[in-house]
């Protein structure tokens, strides 16, 4: 049977894994925008996710875990080569980089939902972490959408 901090580090390991896939999204989206309201929004969300991150690498080291070596994911990878064919294919980048923005977040905001009801076995403190930063990406799902609104 797994005991709570292995049950924990896997949780934590999963979303650590999610915020590297959305720092290395919005890292190319930012490289690739041409108007500077993308580019910036963009890179504000690669040093969002990095936060995110590092708090995340910090909880999993006190749980005696080692997060040094997470990276993306394969989910994440194939996500970012599926943006990269419709960049290619588009001559918007801008309407593409948002459309993939929505798409990560929605899919980041259910892997932190799904442990945030599955994780009984979490702290006080490690649930409180996970849902400041689950309502963080939640904040930027919204302004996603807000620009895909406007901009469409």
């Amino acid at each position: 049977m797994e005991n709570t901090n292995d049950k924990s580090k896997k949780q934590l390991e999963h979303l650590l894994l999610i915020c590297n896939d959305g720092v290395e999204g919005y890292k190319k989206a930012a490289d690739q925008s041409k108007g500077i309201e993308f580019t910036t929004l963009f890179t504000d969300y690669v040093i969002q996710r990095t936060g995110y991150a590092n708090e995340l690498k910090e909880q999993i080291r006190l749980l005696g875990g080692d997060s040094d070596n997470q990276t993306g994911g394969t989910v994440g990878m194939l996500h970012r080569l599926w943006t990269d064919i419709k960049y290619k294919l588009s001559s918007d980048e801008e309407h593409v980089a948002l459309e993939a923005c929505i798409e990560g977040e929605k899919a980041a905001i259910a892997a932190y939902d799904e442990v945030l009801t599955d994780g009984a076995d979490l702290t006080t403190e490690l649930t409180a972490l996970i849902q400041d930063q689950r309502d963080g990406i939640e904040r930027a799902l919204i302004k996603a959408e807000q620009l895909m609104r406007v901009y469409s």
